[in-house]
């Protein structure tokens, strides 16, 4: 009898002890069951792991090359290399100032003074650097050639003749090269057939020109005579230049189909250097710079020495 009730005693016992597990069982459950408003909060949010292209497109712009030209690729690239192939020469485009007789004048100073993108030599408006007009033909150079008639050696940066030198009257010319302040006159007897050795020896006359500045010059497909001593005388207004006769003894003739540079223009297309029968041959680039070396400068296409230098 007491036996049984001990019995009995027990299996209430284990039945409570079980149901109460059975409660905590329930209530862990509960606690730890996945709940979809928590997931959106401590899970990973899709916002921050989905590619941007807004964010992702510049550093993969940066790895390529760089079109914007501030880079090191790209148009930079492109516009190096276009610089360097392009027509230039073996100085890199580095334009050096050229005094002429201790004197810096606009066509040496390695600026564009007439704003038409070509500097110095390039411009071919520029006779030598002992010229201070990039606009015009003319020199602008108080003194040079000064005299409306009298003529000597137009390159030689005075107006000053000596013995031998050469000499010419602008009178002479029926083409009235001297305009209203020398007229022509068939009268004018210092108008000699033949120039002096010493003239045609030391004369600098650049090719397509004679020893007087009467220089030829072709624009659009037109050849024009032209005075270099007309100070209003431009390639823009090539027709209204005063007009001129080469003189045939001391004359420079140019011929382009043998690859010579002529007065005003480029190297002949098909010709990789120039023809030259005086100084080495040259190249200018739109920027001024040359291939010549101290001293000299490039005259169409040939390095010659600046006179006075």
């Amino acid at each position: 009898m007491q036996r049984s009730a001990v019995l009995l005693l027990l299996g209430v016992f284990t039945l409570a002890c079980k149901a109460a597990s059975s409660g905590d069982t329930d209530t862990d459950a509960s606690t730890t069951a996945t709940d979809p408003s928590s997931t959106s909060i401590t899970g990973v949010d899709p916002s921050t792991t989905t590619p941007d292209p807004a964010t992702t497109a510049p550093t993969t712009g940066t790895t390529g090359p760089d079109v914007s030209g501030t880079g090191t690729g790209g148009a930079t690239e492109a516009t190096t290399t276009s610089e360097s192939t392009g027509d230039t020469t073996t100085v890199g485009g580095t334009c050096v100032p050229l005094e002429c007789d201790g004197a810096l004048y606009a066509c040496g100073d390695c600026m564009d003074n007439d704003g038409d993108g070509k500097y110095d030599g390039a411009d071919p408006e520029c006779v030598s650097p002992c010229d201070d007009r990039e606009d015009t033909f003319s020199t602008g150079l108080p003194g040079d050639n000064m005299d409306p008639c009298k003529q000597d050696c137009f390159f030689d940066g005075n107006s000053g003749g000596g013995p031998g030198d050469c000499a010419w009257n602008l009178a002479c010319d029926p083409m009235n090269p001297g305009g209203d302040k020398c007229p022509y006159d068939p009268n004018q007897n210092n108008c000699p057939d033949m120039q002096s050795d010493e003239c045609i020896q030391n004369c600098q006359v650049p090719n397509g020109c004679d020893c007087f500045g009467c220089c030829t010059v072709e624009v659009d497909g037109m050849s024009y005579d032209i005075f270099l001593g007309d100070e209003d005388c431009s390639l823009a207004e090539i027709a209204s230049c005063e007009q001129c006769t080469p003189n045939q003894d001391c004359d420079e003739e140019c011929h382009p189909e043998d690859c010579e540079v002529c007065f005003g223009q480029e190297l002949p297309p098909g010709c990789d250097e120039s023809t030259c029968d005086v100084g080495t041959p040259c190249m200018v680039d739109d920027m001024g710079g040359s291939n010549c070396p101290g001293g000299e400068f490039c005259s169409t296409g040939c390095c010659v020495p600046i006179v006075p230098g």
